[in-house]
């Protein structure tokens, strides 16, 4: 026997980029229903790292109190060089587990009005001719779910099956991995700073250790293919990746594993699938909006899934889900992330050289100048590519 459901917007995936489409869209009275694979709450392959932006984000929905309230504050990013030079930038940091975080823009969204459906793995969409009208799914009993849509918004993050079914997909191939732990530490660290340390066998990789709240750290690492189809050769093994890696080696000895270790794929620097299709707009990490270099994805995801939902509005109100009339949505995108993307993506060139890297990162601890066009960069203040340029680093790197 087959279930049929009916929407206006089908949401995909209940990630932050979901969850933020979901959020707006049942804010103003749409009828949502978002449809994830799992049952919530669920865990998340991530960081757990918050920027200022994700939260600048958050709270134009009213919700960055509560993620505050949940959250654990960080007063500062610790820039680790190859070489052991070290460098602090300051800024208004929070970590918060994605199991936590992407339950509660869920909730949110629920309780603006929107409808959640866990347990269900879509595995097509619904045409109508040419246009997607929603999606096939099954549930954890065997049984097959239709739902019917006037949009969809697909948001499952890396997985290029999706994007192949919903024939989005551009390049099955994932640029990054992201790969991590949770532990107790025997070892004291503080707990006040998060480090991403640029270790010589990642870089233009990097490790990373973000304290969690009450002893308990993320530890991680951001492996950068670089065109590979296939990870370095110390990655094979991602479950001890940390013994790779001398400083984690040490900060990890007799420490309490509390989660097992796991790597995703990333998809970063907007490749990898196209924007959107007649009656279907593509979100978040799934778009490929993961920022090369530093990996960051929260605040991007949340950012589609804002632009998406007053595309999906614009949409509903003219009843137009052609390509044409869905196509302001990757312009929107592509005009506020398209610069930061290719900017990050020279940074991750130009850090492939440990030289540069190591006199980089000195040079930010000794000059305030550079430490504030750092911040401004993170905060999305500044222009990534001017700065990372070849005149721009000329720039920087005779600062005094």
């Amino acid at each position: 026997m087959i279930r049929e459901m009916q929407t206006e917007v089908l949401v995909v995936g209940a990630g932050p980029a979901g969850c933020m489409a979901a959020v707006e869209l049942a804010g103003v009275g749409v009828k949502v229903l978002v449809v994830d694979r799992v049952l919530f709450p669920r865990e998340k392959i991530c960081g757990d790292g918050l920027l200022e932006e994700s939260l600048n984000i958050l709270s134009g929905v009213g919700l960055d109190a509560a993620v505050r309230e949940k959250a654990h504050p960080v007063d500062c990013i610790r820039f680790v060089a190859p070489n052991g030079s070290e460098c602090d930038l300051e800024g208004k940091l929070y970590t918060l587990r994605r199991q936590e975080l992407d339950a509660l823009l869920l909730e949110a969204a629920c309780a603006r009005g929107a409808d959640f459906l866990g347990g269900v793995k879509v595995t097509k969409p619904l045409l109508q001719g040419e246009t997607c009208g929603g999606a096939v799914g099954v549930d954890q009993q065997g049984q097959e779910v239709q739902i019917l849509a006037r949009l969809v918004l697909l948001a499952t993050g890396a997985n290029s099956r999706m994007l192949r079914v919903f024939g989005v997909l551009e390049s099955k191939h994932h640029n990054a991995i992201g790969v991590r732990g949770y532990f107790r530490l025997r070892e004291t660290v503080d707990e006040s700073a998060m480090i991403v340390s640029y270790d010589r066998r990642l870089i233009p990789g990097y490790c990373w250790i973000f304290p969690m709240g009450r002893g308990i750290f993320n530890v991680g690492c951001g492996i950068h293919l670089n065109g590979r189809r296939r990870m370095p050769r110390f990655g094979q093994s991602l479950t001890d990746f940390y013994k790779h890696v001398e400083s984690l080696t040490r900060l990890l000895h007799g420490a309490e594993r509390i989660a097992p270790i796991r790597a995703a794929a990333m998809r970063t620097g907007f490749r990898g699938s196209r924007a959107c299709a007649p009656g279907l707009l593509v979100l978040g990490e799934a778009l490929g909006l993961t920022f090369p270099f530093i990996g960051e994805g929260i605040s991007t995801a949340l950012e589609s899934g804002r632009v998406a939902s007053s595309v999906a509005i614009e949409a509903l109100e003219r009843n137009d889900f052609s390509g044409q009339g869905l196509a302001r949505y990757e312009r929107d995108l592509r005009r506020m992330l398209e610069g930061r993307q290719r900017g990050y993506l020279a940074a991750q060139q130009w850090f492939r050289f440990k030289p540069f890297a190591n006199l980089l990162i000195e040079k930010a601890a000794r000059v305030p100048a550079v430490r504030g066009i750092a911040r401004q960069i993170l905060c999305g203040e500044r222009d990534v590519g001017d700065v990372f340029s070849l005149s721009g680093m000329l720039r920087v790197l005779l600062m005094r």
